[in-house]
């Protein structure tokens, strides 16, 4: 047992029933949590929902078991608790599930040790080899598991001998293929594929697991009285990846046997694991305060990925969505309460505080107050000590070794690679997925720095993780660093091209180049591969608008934000639409794409968008100082350079405006990006009446891009201030003949008209048909067209 130095709150009377009884179910998904129970399928979690509190549970990414389960129990992030994959190396050099000795920090279960309260939990993940608690403890290893219980001689439970008890009273979890089949078919009878088959099989594991355990948790509750009882179910989680593909409406690539045999067997697994519920809630009492969650929950539908959630033709992962379910229920819950924000970090604030102890400051989440009467359950309320943090000392067990099927599971989920052998690790048994993982949770809390050491770990173990190097990259080119993250992605690409993330990854640089055609390209090439995943119509409205189609790209942000629940994914895509309905001139959009935005990004992200929408209010001063603040945070970043140059111009500070443009053109990385600082900059010195340094500037900007149809226009109208009208028309022709739009046609026309007429005539019609609301067009042609 790790040793925890605190202070005990003195021994309590044995209570009949646990005061807090925390209940995992993985894969809980909310929107199917609704449907089947407004259908009157899922009764017992429709009590809950009724006479307790409900809410969508956030979790976090990356959206896998191991690191979230702990997170759940820990309060903490994974790259801060340890368990960041499903496997590691022991020290024999074998792949094995991960372990509980690669945990960091203190779990639920030694905090209420230290604090003389029992506990007991059965089945947690990353819970073996089992701890000494007071109370018990039945590890991830007592039966099957998605990581395939490895049946360890020793380490499975704490007391060592109640593995044996537990056999002794209610035999081995053992597998039971006609029992699956009558639970989980519609017609037990039907012949299946043999891919049916092995999937059937796969779930029978999990299914003869579950009965286990809602066969064991009450005998050991009556047994041994915890005060804080836990247990996790994962059937749920497992049935999505095995049959959701399967489940209605049916998908093209889905065989009619496939349909048939499985199109209900999602619903009927929730069904199972409501009434495995309402056997376990018989071990509450009056005064105990239940908690059901979930880690995460899963694509159905419409939003189900092209790509199979099996490890044979897909990943696991893609099908997870960030928000999961909780329900609260019992003494001091108030009845119909919403939990709003919720987060898998409160989970274990909330138990910790309802049993009375102390919170660390280390502790990332809060205790749900909100949702209990303060005058019943006053310890949740004002009653919340605080430490600093919790001091503990890890224990090292040893780690037994795995029997030959350990990882099938895992590989047939769609968890780990099913190439087989141990992957290549550190000293320290850590594989590249586990610092890939590491740098995913470090980028979501903000740390792109210890995100990018992460990914280069990673590549340093496996030189071939394209998708360490896809999401390195992704970072570098946000950080402006576009030679970095085209190394990347011309490796990733050489070993995976027909990889969807890959080929996005390929797009989503050629977009920040300003490399049009190869960002339709890559684009083209995601969505042969996979069309719903949320960055394909993210990165199509970016290239919508990069082109001149704010409509297009609107519409493509809508599309997205349809794809996903993930908040890092929404949040870019709320940013997004505010800059888009911005530069439109749809304030009340763009206001309303912010206030959305803000529930999601940090507030020093949203910046750029305060700029943008204070920009087009004409609120120069504000959007001055957030471009400030912007440009802090991303320094090497010319947009935002350029338009805080915008926002001074707009202040009428001229001088400062040239020079934040003169800094922006220093930072561009792409001919789009230089034109546009280009144009702002002709702008500023029209502005200041400097046609003379305008021309001189534009001149330069010419011969740097001769292909902008823009800056020949800008510097068309230059020399037409000067009176220079022949340079001006020269000006104006180029421009013209490189892109014509209504302003430059017209323009023209005016140049023109004096020496020909008729071509004049010619270039007012041109301009009409790109924009026919022009009165004084119609003015021109109606007194001088025949």
């Amino acid at each position: 047992m790790g040793a925890l130095l605190f202070v005990g709150l003195g021994c309590r009377p044995q209570p009949e029933e646990p005061d807090v009884f925390l209940i995992g179910i993985d894969g809980l998904d909310p929107d199917l949590t609704q449907r089947w129970m407004a259908a009157g399928r899922l009764p017992n979690l429709a009590r809950l929902h009724q006479e307790g509190a409900y809410g969508r549970l956030r979790s976090r990414e990356p959206l896998l078991s191991p690191l979230i389960w702990t997170t759940m129990v820990t309060g903490r992030a994974p790259q801060d608790h340890g368990i960041l994959d499903f496997v590691e190396v022991d020290a024999n050099g074998a792949l094995v599930p991960i372990t509980a000795a690669r945990r960091q920090v203190p779990a639920l279960w030694n905090l209420a040790d230290a604090n003389d309260l029992s506990s007991g939990f059965l089945g947690w993940y990353a819970t073996f080899p089992a701890e000494e608690v007071r109370g018990f403890q039945v590890s991830d290893r007592i039966a099957f598991h998605q990581v395939q219980s490895a049946r360890a001689d020793q380490g499975v439970t704490f007391p060592e001998a109640l593995s044996e008890d537990l056999r002794q009273e209610l035999g081995e979890a053992v597998p039971d293929l006609n029992a699956t089949r009558q639970r989980f078919l519609d017609d037990p009878g039907i012949l299946l594929t043999p891919d049916g088959e092995k999937r059937l099989a796969q779930l029978a594991e999990i299914h003869a697991t579950a009965e286990f355990y809602r066969r064991a948790l009450p005998w050991l509750a009556q047994r041994h009285r915890p005060r804080l009882l836990g247990v996790y179910f994962e059937l749920v989680d497992a049935c999505g990846h095995l049959f959701m593909e399967n489940a209605p409406p049916r998908r093209s690539d889905v065989t009619d046997a496939d349909f048939a045999a499985f199109s209900g067997t999602v619903e009927r697994c929730y069904v199972y694991q409501d009434e495995a519920l309402g056997e376990i809630l018989e071990i509450a009492g009056p005064e105990t305060v239940i908690l059901v969650v979930s880690d995460h929950g899963f694509k159905s539908g419409d939003l189900r990925p092209r790509t199979s959630g099996r490890a044979d033709t897909g990943v696991a992962g893609l099908w997870h969505r960030l928000h999961g379910v909780v329900f609260v229920h019992g003494r001091g819950v108030l009845p119909g309460a919403t939990l709003q924000n919720a987060s898998v970090l409160d989970v274990p604030a909330t138990v910790l505080a309802l049993l009375g102890i102390p919170l660390s400051d280390e502790l990332l989440g809060r205790p749900w107050s909100e949702i209990f009467n303060p005058q019943e359950r006053p310890e949740i309320h004002e009653g919340v000590r605080r430490v600093e943090r919790y001091r503990w000392t890890p224990s090292a067990p040893d780690i037994q070794p795995p029997s030959d099927s350990t990882l099938d599971k895992l590989q047939a989920l769609g968890y780990i690679d099913a190439s087989g052998g141990a992957p290549a690790h550190d000293a320290d048994g850590r594989t590249a997925s586990s610092y890939r993982n590491e740098g995913t949770s470090r980028a979501v809390d903000g740390d792109i720095d210890g995100a990018l050491r992460a990914y280069s770990r990673a590549l340093d173990l496996e030189p071939q993780d394209h998708e360490a190097m896809v999401l390195a990259a992704r970072l570098a080119t946000q950080q402006g660093k576009l030679d970095e993250a085209s190394r990347l992605v011309k490796r990733a690409t050489k070993i995976r091209p027909n990889n969807a993330f890959v080929q996005l990854e390929r797009a989503n640089l050629a977009l920040r180049r300003g490399e049009w055609t190869q960002a339709e390209s890559a684009l083209g090439a995601a969505e042969a591969l996979d069309d719903r995943i949320t960055q394909l119509p993210l990165l199509r409205a970016q290239l919508a608008n990069a082109t001149g189609d704010s409509e297009k790209a609107l519409a493509e942000l809508e599309r997205a934000e349809s794809l996903t629940d993930a908040e890092s994914l929404l949040g870019e895509i709320f940013l997004f639409r505010a800059r888009v309905a911005a530069e439109s001139d749809r304030l009340p959009e763009a206001e309303e794409a912010l206030q959305k935005a803000s529930q999601w990004v940090r507030d020093d992200a949203l910046a750029p968008a305060r700029g943008d929408v204070a920009l087009a209010r004409g609120a120069f001063e504000d959007a001055a100082l957030a471009f400030r603040q912007a440009i802090a945070n991303s320094p090497r970043d010319a947009t935002l350079a350029r338009k805080l140059g915008q926002a001074l111009a707009g202040q009428g500070n001229l001088e400062a405006a040239r020079e934040a443009l003169r800094d922006a053109l220093t930072k561009t990385v792409n001919n789009s990006e230089r034109e546009g600082a280009y144009g702002d900059f002709a702008l500023v010195e029209q502005m200041g009446g400097r046609d003379g340094e305008a021309i001189t500037m534009l001149t330069r900007a010419t011969r740097e891009l001769p292909r902008s149809a823009a800056l020949w226009a800008y510097l068309g109208a230059a020399y037409g201030r000067q009176g220079r009208l022949v340079e001006a028309q020269k000006a104006y022709e180029k421009a013209v003949d490189l892109e014509a739009n209504a302003l430059t046609l017209k323009t023209l026309a005016a140049l023109v008209f004096a020496q020909d007429q008729e071509r004049a005539i010619e270039l007012w019609r041109r301009s009409l048909e790109l924009k026919p609301d022009q009165e004084d067009v119609l003015a021109f042609l109606a007194a001088h067209a025949p």
